[in-house]
């Protein structure tokens, strides 16, 4: 079975009861509240979007959205292979507040990844803060981007330079727009983390050796916050939910 369809089927399996009480889709990420009080967020694939005035409604007949609060976590969770790019994360955001339970450990990811100096160290997806301590640390840093900027490489180059690397980062943004498998064919080292409020913390599903993800801290506020453009910082520094790793 592929990566993806188990991360569906692992969460349709705890979605049992479960209504998805509110959503949110703000700037950055969306979140959901679910019936059984917890959250869970994702990144929001703006760059997919259309750039239309009606984003997430269907046609047919009057109005309605793709998904709508009081719809069971299954309906949500199945709505991970609709081709809506708000769907998709709404979907992702249901399954990391079912799957992201448990007890983590904290700290920094790349001490997990157990990175060296010297080594080089490829990064799908652009994060900006680990970058600079790969940098201070000694590390060659190969960024990997759908949509480049200058000094980043073009994701089609992960087929002909991902396989150098010593350590592959991926941010989970490429489950959203679901090019994780494709990724992951193209990696020849086990040290590789998924990272962001994005991933699903669960193990058996990823062949890797650890997955940075949030835990929701406060559901009712996460709404409200996100609803004002709050980002990944600003989840995190407002305590809306806390970062932690599954070590694999």
């Amino acid at each position: 079975m592929k990566i993806l369809k188990k991360l569906v089927q692992k969460a349709l399996e705890k979605s049992k009861d479960i209504v998805v009480e509110d959503f949110v889709v703000g700037l950055g990420l969306v979140g959901v509240k679910l019936s059984d009080g917890s959250g869970g967020v994702a990144y929001n694939l703006r760059s997919d979007l259309l750039g239309q005035c009606e984003e997430f409604s269907t046609k047919d007949g009057g109005y309605k959205l793709i998904l709508e609060p009081g719809m069971k976590a299954e309906e949500f969770i199945n709505a991970f292979s609709n081709p809506n790019p708000i769907a998709r994360a709404l979907s992702l955001a249901t399954m990391n507040a079912l799957l992201n339970r448990g007890t983590f450990k904290k700290g920094d990811l790349l001490e997990y990844l157990e990175v060296k100096p010297g080594e080089r160290v490829g990064m799908i997806g652009e994060i900006g803060p680990m970058i600079l301590s790969l940098m201070e640390n000694g590390n060659e840093v190969l960024v990997f981007e759908r949509n480049p900027k200058r000094g980043i490489l073009p994701d089609w180059a992960i087929m002909s330079h991902l396989e150098s690397c010593d350590v592959v980062i991926i941010s989970a943004s490429s489950i959203v727009n679901w090019t994780i498998e494709w990724i992951l064919d193209y990696v020849s080292t086990d040290r590789v983390a998924i990272v962001g409020p994005s991933a699903p913390l669960v193990e058996d599903i990823f062949p890797v050796k650890v997955i940075g993800g949030a835990v929701v801290l406060d559901p009712d506020r996460m709404i409200k916050e996100l609803s004002r453009a709050y980002g990944t910082t600003g989840v995190y520094r407002t305590k809306l939910a806390e970062k932690v790793n599954l070590v694999l």
